[in-house]
């Protein structure tokens, strides 16, 4: 897995990408990031057979813009501006597995607040991406928002967002549309709500993602491609689609989806505080535990030793799944505690420890 170090250098961004295993070289894509300059996307430079370095953009990591704290506007901002990215990104052919989408490695510019993601040019990619939705879930989960109604709006988003069977980059962006309207012109605004009335040679209709194929735990978007509506950014300068990719393996993308959340009519994981005895059902795609009322969806009270937002729970496929929110205090399952930011599943008995606070999980 490649190795990644986030630094600044001359006022600019500098993460050096030391590949390992059995990482190599993609040259045709090296050379396309080269070629073209791409709104949006850090510039690789090759220093040595195992090191990349990408620079081209002012910013610090998204995760630190994330912490300080943010409103609803910034937070549609800057997911829309990612969206953006993205569907450059697709309509271009990209490897979506070869981008990488974490909030610690994606930039944002202080002054301009445009975000920059980077491409790993490799054959073989050791590192692996979660995917956009996992990506917008974790800027959800690491923001710290001005106020409830803030954050009441960034959950309905993601609720909206995990429920899809599938992921598409224009309802998410319509969807923002209606969220967030002053992040937009009246031109944009245009593009997303029009009259009933208007007939097809009155405007032109924006497409809407082609349909998902699965195979197994594999998703791929059809061999049929539509025409999405052409981003600003692209009609300044397109770019070509990355040589290296074949025209028949152009239209095959992994990732880019979510699987289909089942909805059935059962009882609901819970969990049970020791101490006091009080049972909350696991009713939410992403459920939140910790001291902060106002952003979580378990509030622990009465514990100092719990951090504000300690651990999430995710709801998938019928299984749940907890991760630690790099706690000061750590969380542990059954006295085994978990790494920040890695997601363990959970099983019907587990012991749930936050900091010395212990938890029942019940799953039947």
């Amino acid at each position: 897995m490649a190795k990644l170090k986030f630094s600044e250098k001359n006022g600019e961004v500098y993460i050096v990408c030391r590949l390992t295993g059995s990482e190599m070289l993609n040259e045709p894509e090296y050379r396309y990031f080269i070629d073209n300059r791409i709104k949006g996307w850090l510039v690789p430079s090759a220093q040595s057979a195992d090191k990349l370095v990408y620079t081209g953009a002012h910013g610090i990591p998204l995760i630190d813009v994330l912490k300080s704290g943010i409103d609803k506007t910034q937070y549609f901002r800057i997911v829309s501006n990612l969206l953006d990215i993205l569907e450059v990104a697709e309509k271009c052919g990209f490897n979506m597995q070869n981008i990488m989408l974490d909030p610690n490695y994606i930039t944002i510019d202080r002054q301009t607040k445009e975000i920059h993601l980077f491409y790993l040019p490799l054959w073989y990619n050791e590192s692996t991406n979660d995917g956009i939705v996992n990506c917008l879930r974790k800027i959800s989960t690491y923001a710290s928002y001005s106020d409830r109604y803030d954050y009441d709006r960034v959950d309905s988003f993601m609720n909206f967002v995990i429920s899809k069977p599938s992921f598409s980059i224009y309802e998410t962006k319509n969807y923002i549309h209606n969220e967030a309207p002053e992040l937009f012109t009246l031109t944009d605004r245009s593009e997303f709500s029009r009259p009933a009335s208007q007939s097809a040679q009155q405007v032109r209709k924006p497409k809407v993602l082609p349909p998902v194929q699965q195979s197994g735990d594999t998703h791929e978007f059809s061999a049929q491609r539509t025409e999405r509506p052409t981003l600003s950014a692209v009609q300044k300068s397109e770019p070509k689609v990355i040589p290296s990719l074949r025209e028949e393996k152009k239209q095959v993308l992994p990732e880019l989806v979510k699987k289909e959340i089942p909805h059935t009519e059962q009882r609901y994981p819970t969990i049970t505080r020791r101490t006091t005895g009080v049972t909350v059902n696991i009713d939410k795609p992403v459920f939140k535990i910790g001291k902060e009322r106002s952003r979580v969806d378990f509030c622990v009270t009465e514990n100092r030793t719990v951090s504000r937002l300690h651990a999430t729970i995710y709801t998938r496929n019928g299984s749940c799944f907890i991760e630690d929110n790099n706690s000061t205090n750590k969380t542990y399952i059954n006295g085994t505690p978990l790494l920040p930011e890695r997601e363990i599943k959970l099983k019907d008995g587990d012991v749930l420890r936050l900091s010395n606070e212990e938890f029942d999980f019940t799953d039947r």
